[in-house]
């Protein structure tokens, strides 16, 4: 799913005055990418993801999701997202949770010719939770829960994966394998991924691209573009170099007032 912005900006009313939370944003997402969005807390990053899954619309600009709004890819179940708050069913099991997306979406499936999405148990297989398959979401600690939330973001085979800081709260051992694990998918289904990060590592071990955010009012500084395969080893001279490189212009950005 092709991804287009143009000219697109965010204002919120506040008490005292609006808060600028976008400046006009331009950027194109080819199908099929991985883009990873890094930049400051605050810069407006889980806000773009917010415009373009249609929770709300833009103050101004264009959004555009394989040349039309957002609204119909998200009534025709294009979009998975996940958030940083795993919002899971308390009442369902984990098996149960990771399933409700496939069953809510049958219908729109069958219309729109979507490829047969992952099975849910071998996903909990694959985060690492098939011993936990008939556990309760209030039995499990916050990472574990994470999981079955991401687990439940892949079962929706859906072409356009949004993901807000999805492993923020685990281990950097977890974090890792949970990465390897949805590069390895993203490889075999390839949707179009936009990654919210804070860790520039690990923007570097899976975008093809990586765009970086100024501070609020968010703005582009930069876009890296990263062309050598996977996997990658962040000590690797290619990888360590692209690593410092989008600390630079960070840091860059804060020396210019920007951050």
């Amino acid at each position: 799913m092709n991804i287009a912005l143009r000219g697109v900006a965010k204002t919120f009313d506040g008490k005292q005055a609006p808060l600028v939370a976008l400046t006009p944003f331009t950027l194109e997402v080819a199908t099929g990418e991985f883009v990873c969005l890094i930049g400051p807390s605050g810069c407006g990053k889980s806000t773009l993801l917010r415009l373009i899954a249609d929770q709300m619309p833009p103050t101004v600009g264009d959004i555009r999701l394989d040349d039309a709004p957002p609204g119909a890819a998200r009534k025709a179940k294009h979009i998975a997202w996940m958030a940083q708050n795993p919002a899971l069913l308390p009442w369902q099991t984990v098996l149960d949770n990771v399933r409700l997306p496939q069953r809510v979406n049958t219908a729109a499936n069958r219309q729109n010719g979507r490829h047969t999405a992952p099975d849910p148990a071998d996903l909990l297989r694959i985060v690492g939770l098939a011993d936990f398959a008939q556990a309760y979401p209030g039995t499990l600690s916050g990472g574990m829960q994470q999981r079955v939330a991401l687990a439940r973001a892949l079962a929706t085979g859906a072409r356009l994966w949004l993901m807000d800081e999805p492993f923020a709260a685990m281990d950097e051992l977890t974090r890792e394998t949970l990465a390897d694990e949805v590069l390895r998918l993203w490889q075999t289904f390839r949707p179009t991924v936009l990654w919210v990060t804070h860790n520039i590592v690990e923007a570097a071990r899976l975008a093809g691209r990586v765009v970086v955010m100024s501070a609020r009012p968010g703005r582009i500084l930069a876009t890296v573009d990263i062309a050598h395969p996977h996997p990658r080893d962040e000590t690797a001279p290619e990888t360590a170099a692209i690593i410092r490189h989008l600390r630079a212009v960070l840091r860059e950005g804060s020396v210019n007032g920007l951050n």
